[in-house]
Parts: structure tokens; sequence; C-alpha cells
């Protein structure tokens, strides 16, 4: 963001900048969800992060406005490695605990992911400001080394046991889909992460660091406080949340309803602070809300799916998440340079259109309800 911001200051160059990292997972869906299906998740994580590394690190080389075409291409590799990565993740999970474990699993990995985005998005923001970008991006090279490590000390073999009947790539993905659209539940839950793209959090973060609060070098200090909110909600989000429930999916599917509040009283929060605490007061809530809805619909996922379709559910799920990203996204970007609306404006846009969502899922759990009430009824 800093090096778009650095050569081309506008909103469209940084929407960009993020539909490249979007769109790559929803085009390579369908292919990764079938290799995660078909071959040892273990392995499939490793090669990601080892590709990924070597993909980061060439970011350095994006050091003039010539080459600024550079790094879109290069944010196009990094998250199409990426696509095969999240599912193959989320399928693993089951594979590790106890089916009364996998709240609790879950809430650590959110609380984990959540906990580095916060020491990550200060550690970024601070190495920036004093040692420039060059050296954020090693850093953050070795970090997936790092994770690749982490996933080589998991013993085992993690393949799913109906992999040897998948023969078919395109049939394979063709059989997720039909489990996805027969099964409502299911298909309800593969929404909930895209239902909450109302609006990027990081393009609202990258424009009020440029404009509003370019605090360090280039707002980099900024960037890096407000993605440390941000994490910070998203650890705390689930945390909180687990305390009031009994890990039924019923429950879960009320605590999402609880994520969809959130975001619009965020979004509001953070269009009309007048100052830079209150900001990072909204991007607090933002993160419970988001990593609430993301940590419980995965929750539910891995409930209810069979483990032979989890990777190309996963992948479903994490490539319909992508497509309204990219479009968020690119309306947002488009907004900002067609109307010149100031960042103020377009967030609390953002707060009345995150009203949808919130309505949608309440029509939906009314309708669970009373489906579920006629069969038991009968």
């Amino acid at each position: 963001v800093i090096i778009v911001n650095r050569y081309a200051a506008s909103g469209l160059a940084v929407g960009g900048l993020f539909i490249a990292r979007a769109l790559p997972p929803f085009l390579l869906g369908p292919v990764a969800g079938v290799v995660a299906d078909r071959f040892d998740r273990r392995v499939v994580l490793i090669l990601s992060d080892v590709l990924r590394s070597a993909i980061v690190i060439c970011f350095i080389w994006v050091d003039r406005p010539e080459r600024l075409w550079l790094l879109y291409g290069l944010t196009v590799l990094q998250f199409s490695v990426s696509a095969f990565f999240e599912p193959a993740r989320a399928a693993l999970t089951p594979a590790l605990v106890q089916p009364n474990e996998l709240l609790s699993a879950n809430t650590l990995a959110s609380v984990t992911w959540s906990a580095m985005l916060t020491l990550g998005g200060a550690i970024g923001g601070l190495t920036a400001s004093y040692f420039g970008v060059r050296i954020s991006l090693i850093v953050d090279s070795l970090s997936f080394l790092v994770s690749a490590l982490l996933v080589l000390s998991i013993s085992g073999t993690f393949r799913s046991q109906a992999a040897h009947a998948l023969e078919s790539g395109w049939k394979n993905f063709v059989d997720g889909l039909n489990y996805v659209r027969k099964d409502l539940d299911v298909g309800l839950v593969t929404l909930v992460k895209a239902l909450g793209q109302v609006g990027s959090f990081d393009i609202i973060a990258a424009l009020y660091a440029a404009r509003l609060f370019p605090y360090g070098q280039e707002g980099a200090t900024t960037l890096g406080l407000m993605f440390t909110a941000f994490g910070v909600g998203a650890v705390i989000g689930p945390l909180i949340a687990n305390r009031f429930g009994d890990a039924s999916a019923n429950w879960l599917r009320r605590a999402i309803l609880g994520g969809f509040v959130f975001m619009p009283l965020a979004w509001f929060i953070i269009g009309t602070a007048t100052s830079f605490p209150i900001v990072l007061i909204g991007c607090v809530i933002r993160g419970m809300g988001g990593s609430i809805n993301w940590t419980y619909s995965d929750v539910l996922l891995q409930m209810t799916v069979p483990d032979h379709f989890l990777g190309r559910v996963f992948a479903f799920d994490f490539g319909v998440y992508t497509l309204a990203v990219s479009v968020s996204l690119w309306l947002t970007g488009s907004a900002i340079d067609e109307f010149n609306f100031a960042p103020r404006t377009i967030v609390l846009i953002l707060a009345a259109g995150s009203l949808l969502p919130l309505a949608a899922w309440s029509a939906a759990l009314s309708m669970q309800f009373k489906s579920h009430k006629a069969e038991d009824s009968q």
C-alpha cells in the first residue's frame, strides 16, 4: 500500500492492488479445493508458504514508478499461491482435534492470526517508518518460512480418506458445488464472509493514512496502528463471544448475527471520528465483528461438512468471499476517483450499506427457525 501511495496516489490504484489480491483465490478456487481434497493438506501448506516467501522478496524490485506494474503482477502471483493455502488449512483443522474441540481450535487459530496481525501491523508500520519498505518486505518474506517450519513440525499424513475416489478434477469440483447447492444451511454459511465485505478495511486504512492522519513516513505509522487496532478487535472478538454461548450450531448462527451488528457500528464510528484515537476504537469493533463471523462460519462448516468435501466447500467459501472483496474494492476505488468522495463520506456510505447483510442474515435465521420448528412439529 505504501508503495502504491508513493508512486500512484489514487483510490483506483489502491483499489486495484487489493483486487489483484482478491481475484486469484476466486478464479483458482475450483482447482485449490480439489487439490485440498486429493492431496496431503500438510504438504500443500508447506509448499504454499515456501513459494510465497520467494515471491514477497521480489517486491524489493518495485523501486520506481515505471516498475509499479511489477507490484501488481507479483501480488497476483502471491495470492494465487495463497488460494491453495486457506482451503487446505481450514480442511486440515478437524483432523488435528476432536469434534468437541473445534470451537476452541478455531478460536485459538483466529486469536493467533489476529495476534500476529496486531504484532505484524505494529512491527510493519514501525519498520517501514524507521528502516524503510525494503526491510519490511524482507521480514515479511521470512515470516512465511517460519510458517512453513511450524507446519513441517506437524507429524503425519493428512490426506482425505476418500481421496482415492476423486478421479476427475472437473467432476470433483462440480460435485462440491452440488453439495453446497443441495444443503441450504451449508450454502448460507459459505456466504457469511462475503456478506461482511461491504467496504474493505484495507483500502479505508490506506486512505486514512494517506489523507486524514498521515503519521510517520508516508503514513506508515497510521497504517500500522489501524491494522494493530483491527487485530486487537479480531483477538478479543471470539474470546468474548465464546463466554456467552454453548458452541451449538444454533448459537453459532445467532452469534454471527452479532458480528453483523458490529460492522455498521464500526464504520459509523470511523466515519464520524474527528480524532485518531476514536478511529482506532472503530477499528477494534470492526475487527471484532469480522473475526466472530470468520471463526464461527469456519466452525459451522467443519461441524457439518464431510471430510472429503471440506477442501472444496472451503474453496467455494473463500472464493465467494474474495469475489465480494474484489467487487467492493473496485466500487470503492471508482467512487473515490469518479465522484471525489472524501474518506469519511465513503465510510458513512459503507455504514449504511452494511445494514443490508445484517438484514439478510436476520431473514435467513428467521427462515431456518421456522423450518426447524416445522420439522420438530412433524
